[in-house]
């Protein structure tokens, strides 16, 4: 049984007859929330039976929420946010699909695959409500067909998609620190040993980045002294600060470690033989800040009994929500997110609906007294991540944009995930915040290519509607199915209602195209300008 020691000491005592500080952040439209909410999710706008469910009663917002978080779609938003953080959906790993003789066009599925890993297995134990230790300490992970076929998990027969396996390879049941996404992502050689391993694990699990602190240089060897630095590690006091630490917790993760690299045998199994490995070539026995581990069927339970891990996981939620880092200042609200979390019985999604309460996550703006400095940390308007952006014109449009079996939006290596903001987990390790010239290329690229698509399948081939409710080719400005056209399209893009001179606008772009090249083309024009709006791409 895993016991928590999770107890904190009361705050100071406060003077009730002081007023309360001036609020700083200036909530958004209800409107404009339920779009927010429903975009941090889900991935999608919302629907228009949700924003008339919201008109009619505006009390029932919190209601709403909670069914996104109930929707299915949370469990891809989730992924999306985590990889944000843990950086394992990278284009390649030191294993490709070639060494498994996967054809070329499952490249792109094969490394997305191996990336997701990790990444689903805490999505799943999230939308299942399991309490969040469970992250380190299952005997599960996730899987698809694909991953089946080449690792060793008993993956069901006859099923397609992410489902969830055991390991068949003895390895330990610590959940994502049994990962072969993560491991592939973090590898490790001769020199470093498991080392950098170990400090991602404190940064990822307990928020606490080991590589940041400061080090003196003085009177230091030479990384290329082998001897030297090993004797440094040992006895310097500015390497044994945190060697000593990093030592025995590298020494639990040896049976991972591959004799061969870029062997996909090698990388794909457990090797419980080698663990005893980390004791000859660290010489230090596997610990966890002092508390002896027998290997790496105890490192679990010691995360999961640590009282950082809890905090981590509600800073952690509140950056990816907030979007932005969590700093001294935010202490007394993680607090309380930590305090929530513990009581809801460590359900993440608990912890996801305490942090889209919070003043922080529903701000639409600052106050008038707010700083500089105010402004330049709380970003009231968030871009569209390529994830986001990519759910978003498929569940309008029904547009994909792939080429050559890869996803354009979600890979960088003949892809435009960078350029889209994104974060590709080598280069570039945080989303971006505010447009650029190659963000608005691809949005620009992208947006007309869906527009294209919508028109082309919908009112040009018959389609079943899914963009286009009320009109056909034949309508024009003027007519009642043209107005209730303009007005759903604002509405569902925007989730808030079009104004006149907008609508005036907006016909006067579709009358000048129309002219030259028809109605079709004057829809395209249209909806790519629409889905190009600040208030589409942001929220």
């Amino acid at each position: 049984m895993i016991l928590l020691a999770l107890a904190c000491a009361d705050g100071p005592a406060t003077d009730s007859s002081s007023a309360p500080p001036e609020a700083l952040h200036v909530p958004l439209s209800d409107e404009l929330l339920l779009r927010r909410m429903s975009l941090d999710l889900r991935g999608v706008p919302p629907d228009l039976e949700d924003l008339d469910a919201l008109e009619a009663d505006p009390g029932q917002l919190d209601g709403l929420r909670d069914s996104y978080l109930d929707d299915p779609l949370l469990e891809d938003r989730l992924v999306a946010m985590f990889a944000d953080r843990w950086h394992t959906r990278i284009d390649e790993f030191q294993v490709v699909y070639g060494d498994y003789d996967l054809p070329q066009d499952l490249e792109f599925a094969f490394a997305r695959d191996v990336g997701e890993e990790p990444l689903r297995l805490m999505a799943w134990v999230a939308v299942t409500d399991q309490p969040w230790p469970a992250i380190v300490t299952t005997d599960k992970t996730r899987a698809t067909p694909l991953l089946g076929q080449v690792w060793p998990v008993d993956y069901p027969e006859g099923e397609q998609g992410w489902q969830t396996v055991t390991w068949t390879d003895l390895r330990p049941p610590v959940g994502v620190l049994a990962s072969n996404g993560l491991w592939w992502r973090y590898t490790t050689n001769a020199s470093n040993m498991n080392r950098a391993r170990a400090a991602t694990l404190v940064r990822l699990l307990l928020c606490q980045d080991m590589l940041s602190r400061p080090v003196s240089l003085e009177g230091s060897v030479s990384l290329e002294d082998e001897d030297g630095t090993a004797q440094a590690i040992k006895n310097a006091p500015s390497c044994v600060a945190c060697h000593s630490s990093i030592e025995p917790l590298a020494s639990s993760l040896f049976g991972f470690w591959t004799t061969v690299e870029y062997n996909a045998l090698e990388s794909a199994t457990y090797h419980p033989e080698r663990e005893s490995l980390g004791v000859a070539y660290l010489e230090a026995e596997p610990a966890y800040f002092g508390q002896p581990l027998s290997g790496l069927s105890d490192l679990g339970v010691a995360i999961a009994n640590d009282p950082r891990f809890y905090r981590c996981a509600a800073e952690s939620a509140a950056a990816m929500l907030w979007h932005r880092e969590v700093e001294a200042e935010d202490f007394a609200s993680i607090e309380e997110l930590r305090q929530d979390f513990i009581q809801g019985e460590l359900a993440y999604r608990g912890l996801l609906r305490a942090v889209t309460d919070t003043a922080e996550y529903r701000a639409g703006a600052l106050a008038d007294h707010a700083t500089e400095e105010d402004l330049d940390r709380e970003p009231t308007l968030r871009l569209l991540s390529p994830d986001q952006f990519a759910s978003s014109l498929l569940e309008l449009t029904g547009f994909s944009w792939t080429s050559h079996g890869f996803d354009q939006l979600a890979n960088d290596k003949i892809g435009h995930r960078i350029l889209l903001g994104g974060v590709d987990g080598y280069q570039v390790t945080r989303p971006q915040r505010d447009p650029g010239l190659t963000w608005t290329l691809v949005v620009e690229r992208a947006s007309q290519a869906a527009a294209d698509y919508a028109v082309e399948s919908e009112l040009v081939g018959g389609g079943a509607p899914r963009l286009f409710l009320n009109v056909d080719l034949a309508h024009q400005p003027g007519d009642a199915e043209f107005t209730a056209e303009l007005e759903q399209l604002h509405r569902r893009l925007y989730a808030t209602r079009a104004d006149e001179a907008w609508q005036s606008a907006v016909q006067d772009l579709w009358l000048e195209v129309e002219a030259d090249e028809g109605p079709a083309e004057a829809w395209k024009a249209v909806v790519s300008a629409l889905l190009r709006d600040p208030a589409f791409v942001g929220y």
